[in-house]
């Protein structure tokens, strides 16, 4: 469950005005830092929100993998991060978080309960293999290493 996500998904910090996102480590590869302003990115975040539906169409559809189905939330309010999801419950997604997060106090594996609203991002595998969905990973690919671009692309199935 974790170590899939930090490998081959990177999490990213979105760094605002507000909240200065941290640095990340030289030794983290699997963090992109972002403007708030970024247009790429966030036309990849409000498509989304936008196709939010779709993501729990297909999850309570029974017809994928139920273990393969993530979304992204600005943990800390800057840093992006994958989570696992387990259920709805109304308007707020639970799950455990999926990378490591970068912020103190955080762990991977750690409940979360997310508004709808802040998610910034989801995925899941379709019946045929491939990646459904990870938009903002979408926009990163021309930011990773060619390894990390190549293993990443191999994973997704794209």
């Amino acid at each position: 469950m974790g170590k899939m996500f930090i490998a081959v998904t990177m999490a990213y910090a979105l760094a605002t005005g507000a909240v200065a996102a941290p640095p990340a480590p030289a030794e983290r590869t699997d963090i992109i830092n972002f403007d708030a302003a970024d247009a790429k990115m966030n036309a990849a975040i409000a498509e989304a929100k936008r196709s939010f539906p779709d993501f729990l169409a297909a999850y309570r559809s029974g017809r994928y993998d139920s273990d393969s189905f993530v979304f992204k939330y600005p943990l800390g309010g800057f840093e992006h991060i994958w989570v696992s999801f387990d259920r709805i419950e109304g308007d707020t997604l639970v799950g455990q978080l999926a990378n490591v997060p970068e912020q103190p106090g955080f762990r991977i594996g750690q409940e979360v309960r997310v508004p709808v609203s802040d998610i910034s991002d989801w995925a899941y595998r379709g019946t045929d293999g491939v990646i459904v969905g990870h938009r903002t990973t979408r926009v990163m690919l021309g930011l990773m290493d060619e390894e990390t671009r190549r293993s990443t692309i191999d994973y997704m199935g794209w």
